[in-house]
Order: C-alpha cells, then sequence, then structure tokens
C-alpha cells in the first residue's frame, strides 16, 4: 500500500488574480500516529539496529516483504522528516558536519573580559592589520564569532555593516566541526554513585560540581547579567569573573584552555546520530492493524 494514496485531498489555490487556479493535492500535513491500544500490545514492537547507510524502504522490505510500507517503519519511529532525523552512515554523517561547521570559531574578549551585545550583523567583519573575514553568526553567550576565514589569536576589530566598531582580542580559533557545541558534567543521580550528564550554561561557574553553578557575570546591574535560573547554588559572592566561567576557562583567559567539559560540534552530531540507530519495528502480525488505523484516521 503506497502511504501518501490514503491522505485526504484538498483544494490547493496555485497563482493570483486572473491567473488564480484551485488544484486537487494530497495534505501531506495531516498528522497522524498509531493507536495507544497498539503501541501498549505486548510483543507488538521489535528493537533494530539499522545497518550503515540502511533505508526505510530496505527495513520495510526485509521485514514486510515490500519497501513501499517504509511509512509503517517512520510512522512507528515518530520520524517526519527522513532526511534529517534517519540515521545517517559513518560517511554521510561526516560529511554532513564539514558542510554544517565549515567555517571557524573566532572567541573573542575586550581585554580579558566577555565580550558581549545584543546582535552583531551577520556580514560584519572581524579585521586584524589588513586581513578581514566575514562574520556568518555570532553567539552571544559563547562570546564567539563564526567567520568564514581563519584569523590569529590576537587583537581585531569588529565592523558592522552600519559601521559601528568594537575594538576585541581574539582568544582562541577553533575550526567549526572541532569546536565546542556544548558544556556538560556529571551531576549525581540518587544515592547509589550514579551519574548522568547535564547540559550547562557556557556562563556559568566552571565546575565539576552541580552544587556550585549559578551566579552573575559581573554583577546584576551589568549588560549581561547571567540569572542563576535555578540551576544551583549561587555562591556567596552573587558574581562569577569571566575567566571562572566555562566558556571563560575554555577560551583560556586565566592560564591555559581548559576543555574537559567542552563537547565538540563532532562529538555532538555523532552522538545525536548513534541514538538514531536503534529503532522500533512494528511486528508483521500488527500490520494489517496499522493499515486499517491508517485508513480510518485519513478517512474524510
Amino acid at each position: 500500500m503506497s502511504y501518501f494514496t490514503k491522505f485526504p485531498l484538498v483544494n490547493y489555490p496555485l497563482g493570483v488574480g486572473s491567473d488564480l487556479k484551485f488544484v486537487y493535492v494530497r495534505n501531506l500535513l495531516r498528522r497522524i500516529g498509531l493507536s495507544s491500544d497498539l503501541k501498549s500490545s505486548a510483543g507488538a514492537f521489535l528493537e533494530y539496529d539499522i545497518k550503515d547507510g540502511e533505508k526505510p524502504e530496505q527495513i520495510a522490505d526485509r521485514v514486510y516483504g515490500d519497501p513501499s510500507y517504509a511509512w509503517v517503519i517512520l510512522l512507528t519511529n515518530d520520524i517526519i522528516d527522513p532526511y534529517y532525523d534517519w540515521y545517517r552512515s559513518e560517511q554521510s554523517v561526516q560529511d554532513y558536519i564539514q558542510k554544517k561547521y565549515g567555517g571557524y570559531f573566532a572567541y573573542v574578549a575586550t581585554g580579558d573580559n566577555f565580550f558581549y551585545k545584543s546582535s552583531v550583523d551577520t556580514g560584519a567583519t572581524l579585521s586584524q592589520g589588513s586581513v578581514s573575514v566575514r562574520v556568518l553568526e555570532y553567539h552571544p553567550t559563547f562570546s564567539r564569532l563564526f567567520v568564514d576565514k581563519p584569523v590569529v589569536v590576537g587583537p581585531a576589530t569588529i565592523t558592522e555593516t552600519g559601521g559601528v566598531q568594537h575594538t576585541v582580542n581574539v582568544k582562541r580559533v577553533d575550526e567549526g566541526y572541532l569546536s565546542v557545541h556544548h558544556f556538560e558534567i556529571p551531576r549525581p543521580v540518587g544515592s547509589c554513585g550514579a551519574s548522568e550528564f547535564v547540559t550547562v550554561d557556557p556562563l556559568t561557574q566552571q565546575s565539576n560540581s552541580y552544587s556550585v553553578l549559578g551566579g552573575f557575570i559581573g554583577s546584576a546591574s551589568d549588560v549581561y547579567p547571567l540569572p542563576d535560573e535555578g540551576k544551583g547554588y549561587v555562591p556567596d559572592s552573587g558574581t562569577v569573573d569571566f575567566w571562572e566561567t566555562f566558556i571563560g576557562g575554555y577560551m583560556g583567559i586565566s592560564g591555559s584552555p581548559v576543555n574537559q567539559y567542552a563537547v565538540s560540534n563532532t562529538k555532538y552530531e555523532i552522538t545525536l546520530n548513534d541514538s538514531k540507530r536503534t529503532i522500533k519495528v512494528l511486528h508483521p502480525r500488527y500490520l494489517s492493524q496499522a493499515i486499517k488505523e491508517l485508513e480510518g484516521l485519513l478517512r474524510i
């Protein structure tokens, strides 16, 4: 059974004015899912590890003897976009990482202090002497610019499209795929000695103890105060110096760069991709029930 042939038809307008006409198209935006009864049926699902490069059609052919039942595989796992949500092959994920992070991250500071501005225009330039590179993105909480070409550690000038300039120091430069995606630390779970990793704000106080996260960068009256937001204990001083933060330590504001809490873009994307490898497969004996449910949901 073709998945989309069961979707209802809707009148869709094309053109404007005298060229306006209506055509019947499949309503592919109709959201559907398996019923709770089917999901709770004992033995209804099996675990399956996707092989490198394997597609939904191949799994459907292997399990149901028909590649056109790929929609059952996708629906069972709540996958809407099979391009982005499906497990990628090792080579494919590496290509994706290189394309997505194919630039450089320049971590900047004003002296040894946090550089913050509500925005830095896309199209602004970062200049060092006669060398200028284009700013593709600005990430305030990481105090960094995503640029199209490499720069070096040292003094620089940010020039926005409107002509406003900022004098900064480039403290660290990473290739995009190697740069930090987020920071995480272990947090105790229960009293049995187990732990889980939690993502922490780049601007909280650097520590491997979850109990001391929080505080403010500078003071509450500064242009970018960082409130505790319930993430942990606020130090008695109520403030955190930039060099004490996760991102400040990563940049090496005071001493050598600290990488122990950093999860790189490459590691993040590979871990995310690996989490998609094991999927649920509807047992073949429930296939006819799933088809009936689909037809009932899409009946108009």
